[in-house]
């Protein structure tokens, strides 16, 4: 499936939305709630957001609370810090379309 083919709706807060897109087997609308998590592999994967209006009359979509505990959020104190080195290599693993394919194909 494509990145075009899904719609991701953020919630004001940014931590959380839902997606939806067509299932290509059954054809019938799929709509998702989306983790922190997932937003950030959804949008990695090309997904363009946008922001959920504060619209009472439009049908709210389900929203998920983030699932990483507070304890996984930030880093570890013993890691070693982020470099310059770090995102140079991080730049160019963005510019690999074959990698980023491959990280986010799914198995079957």
């Amino acid at each position: 499936m494509a990145a075009y083919e899904m719609s991701l709706h953020l919630h004001p807060s940014g931590d959380r939305g839902a997606y939806r897109f067509t299932c290509p087997e059954c054809r019938e609308e799929v709509n998702k709630p989306a983790s922190r998590k997932t937003v950030a592999v959804l949008i990695a994967a090309g997904v363009e957001a946008s922001r959920m209006e504060e619209d009472l009359s439009a049908p709210e979509l389900p929203l998920a609370a983030p699932e990483l505990p507070l304890e996984d959020r930030s880093p570890a104190p013993e890691a070693a810090a982020f470099s310059l080195d770090d995102v140079i290599a991080f730049h160019f693993a963005l510019l690999d379309d074959a990698a980023i394919a491959q990280a986010f194909t799914l198995e079957g």
